[in-house]
């Protein structure tokens, strides 16, 4: 076979293949779905007038309080990068590396909140279970638009765990919701504390992660062309 032949059988080949499109880059996907998560934590507070109390001394002088939003952080941030590391081809030790520090800020968060409770102030009142479903929902709403920018950054690129990556994306944009519910929210109960901020990006995930796995998989470029 010449040459020339090879680079004909080639360009047939490859000549009625759709483009590739490029993968957004991790730091701008990161920005994006920032961005927007931003965007709507500042619209909720300008209608409800619920800003964040982070300029506020009582807030700092809370060692739960303190520890629950360094938690919260930690756990976004490692659950985010590593759904969309997960979707990078060669980033698979990015996304390892961020699934141990999301479970580790998981366990960190949930021993906050049995402090909290262990702190006298956990009794499974009424009021604190409907306090806590609050935070919750309020959480959960809050993190729509970074669960769907997540998944669309997902989906445009390569997971090579496209459920894991779902969940992982789920929890990461349920604790960016929560950390800005946490930010906020001023009952300082240690069973409201534990339901409705520390273990939130857990549940949160639960709830969000079937629904995202069915966008990323609706939205990925398989199911566009199909």
């Amino acid at each position: 076979m010449t040459g020339r032949s090879t680079e004909d059988l080639v360009q047939q080949l490859v000549r009625n293949l759709p483009p590739v499109k490029p993968i957004a880059r991790l730091r701008v996907a990161a920005a994006g779905i920032v961005a927007l998560w931003v965007t709507a934590v500042v619209a909720t507070a300008w209608v409800t007038g619920a800003w964040p109390r982070l300029g506020e001394a009582a807030f700092w002088l809370d060692p739960i309080a303190v520890a629950i939003l360094i938690g919260l952080v930690v756990f976004a941030a490692c659950a985010v990068i590593a759904a969309l590391a997960d979707a990078v081809p060669g980033r698979e030790p990015l996304a390892r590396a961020g699934r141990i520090g999301a479970g580790a800020a998981g366990v960190w968060l949930l021993g906050c909140g049995l402090w909290a409770v262990g702190g006298g102030e956990g009794q499974s009142s009424a009021g604190q279970l409907k306090g806590s479903a609050s935070c919750l929902l309020h959480a959960l709403v809050l993190a729509i638009p970074a669960a769907l920018a997540a998944g669309f950054y997902v989906s445009r690129g390569a997971p090579q765990h496209r459920w894991i990556a779902s969940g992982v994306a789920a929890a990461g944009a349920a604790g960016l919701g929560a950390l800005a519910v946490h930010a906020t929210c001023s009952v300082a109960g240690g069973f409201h504390l534990l339901l409705g901020h520390c273990m939130t990006p857990m549940i949160g995930g639960l709830v969000l992660a079937l629904p995202l796995a069915g966008l990323i998989w609706r939205w990925s470029p398989a199911a566009i062309e199909s």
